[in-house]
């Protein structure tokens, strides 16, 4: 086991990473020249460029998708893939996300544990085995930084198709003690051109709800046209009080303005959360036909609803390695007259793609609406006792004595799908609350420290494997 003093890099460490998180890393949908997903990844990828310069590492840019950080050069790779880009910092936060703040030994801020918080790890576990000449002349560490992680994963597409693939590695972008099985991942878009009912007394103006497909949306909006506002929020009120929901509703002459709570988290686990957008289309549809848009309303109650299993879809379904599928509607926006909601199935390892696709694209008819699968990424597994997993599981035990926790499958999808010989590795530990795309996301510096140590230990594993 390699011994690490937290001492070493503990200050640079919490000082990059609040450098890092102070600058807003999401892709804006405002690509330009070189820069595909927008001028803030971008700044983050020249920052961690500048910071790799800085501590003597090769960089090499791949046009603004994503970055490669060499340390060594030999032609044995050993690899650790991270993003950069984060997702909106969203509501419900009692800190400015991109300003990140200590209290309590805790680091504040978006990107702390998802992905910045492991990138800067990674960076210094790199650091570590140079400085004390623990790279062989015939091995290389190399950091792929994406920027596209959260959206689609052009980043990495991209990266892959100009670059050779590591021998080995471990994505720092999931838990200890490591995940060896990824579930499935579909995701997809519903697109309904509504039809109005002219003759409807109450008229949907506006609707929109949630930051992404990958997190549950943590609150939801709609407004409403209607000759009685105050007898129609009072019936909306009534309603939501009879669910028990935290809505907020209030009139603006013959506007009705409905703000709907939930509880946000990683789509992977949505049964952690509570869905807005969801609880939104039920006060809608509880209007009946009073609404001019009722059959899209209906639609959804009847074949999407609060259902996170995917039963109404026709998807419910679970295995032994990997549990149960999951689903999620994390967005919805209404523009031009046209509905559309960004949504994603995680499925089990041992599961077909086709079967889950027939089922997403028959409801569509059924709901009268249009349906775009967006992505697919197949699921990986791994046996216990693969190379890559007994030597990273040996790393955490080593560094942390828990010989208890096992690794285990998840919903999350992460770079190890795209390279060989790779599953994902912290900087998540067990027991621990996954704080990934929520507000108020958090890192202990202890767990910074814990999590480099790890990484050092890993990287001496594989290079000596």
């Amino acid at each position: 086991m390699i011994k690490y003093n937290y001492d070493t890099y503990q200050e640079e460490i919490i000082r990059d990473l609040c450098e890092l998180i102070a600058i807003p890393n999401v892709n804006n949908d405002n690509p330009k020249p070189d820069m595909p997903f927008g001028e803030d990844v971008e700044r983050g990828f020249q920052w961690v460029k500048e910071k790799a310069l800085e501590m003597g590492f090769e960089v090499t840019e791949f046009d603004g998708y994503a970055l490669q950080i060499d340390i060594g050069s030999g032609q044995h790779v050993i690899g650790m893939l991270c993003h950069v880009d984060v997702v909106p910092g969203g509501d419900g936060w009692e800190t400015d996300p991109f300003k990140a703040e200590i209290k309590d030994n805790l680091v504040y801020g978006r990107g702390t544990v998802d992905d910045k918080g492991p990138l800067v790890c990674c960076l210094y576990a790199a650091k570590f085995m140079r400085d004390n000449k623990l790279i062989p002349d015939d091995t290389r560490l190399r950091i792929v930084v994406g920027g596209d992680e959260e959206r689609e994963w052009k980043d990495i597409a991209y990266y892959c198709k100009h670059a050779e693939a590591p021998e080995i590695s471990f994505a720092a972008d999931g838990k200890f003690p490591l995940v060896f099985g990824e579930k499935g991942l579909i995701d997809f878009d519903y697109l309904w051109h509504l039809t109005r009912d002219t003759d409807a007394p109450i008229q949907l103006e506006k609707l929109s709800g949630g930051m992404a497909r990958n997190s549950v949306p943590a609150s939801a909006d709609f407004v409403l046209r209607t000759e009685n506002a105050e007898a129609v929020a009072n019936e909306i009120k009534a309603e939501a009080e009879k669910m028990g929901y935290d809505a907020e509703v209030n009139t603006d002459n013959c506007f009705v303005n409905v703000h709907v709570k939930g509880i946000g988290c990683h789509a992977m686990v949505p049964e952690r959360g509570i869905n807005a957008v969801s609880r939104a289309m039920h006060l809608l549809s509880a209007l009946g036909e009073k609404l001019d848009c009722h059959s899209f309303a209906a639609s959804y109650e009847k074949y999407i609803a609060d259902d996170y299993t995917g039963g109404l879809l026709g998807c419910a379904c679970s295995d032994k390695e990997s549990g149960a599928l999951t689903f999620n509607p994390g967005k919805i926006t209404l523009e031009n007259n046209d509905v559309k909601i960004l949504a994603g199935i995680r499925y089990p390892v041992s599961k077909k793609y086709e079967t889950f696709a027939t089922c997403i694209k028959a409801v569509a008819e059924k709901m009268h609406c249009e349906c775009k699968i967006i992505d697919h990424m197949s699921p990986i597994y791994f046996k216990r006792d693969d190379e890559v997993v007994v030597l990273l599981e040996k790393a955490y035990r080593d560094v942390t004595g828990d010989d208890v926790n096992q690794p285990f499958t998840v919903g999350a999808a992460t770079f190890a799908r795209t390279m060989p010989n790779t599953v994902a590795f912290g900087p998540i530990f067990p027991e621990q609350e996954e704080m990934s795309h929520l507000p108020n996301e958090f890192i202990s510096i202890e767990d910074l420290n814990k999590t480099t140590e790890i990484y050092i230990n890993a990287l001496h594993n594989l290079i000596t494997r």
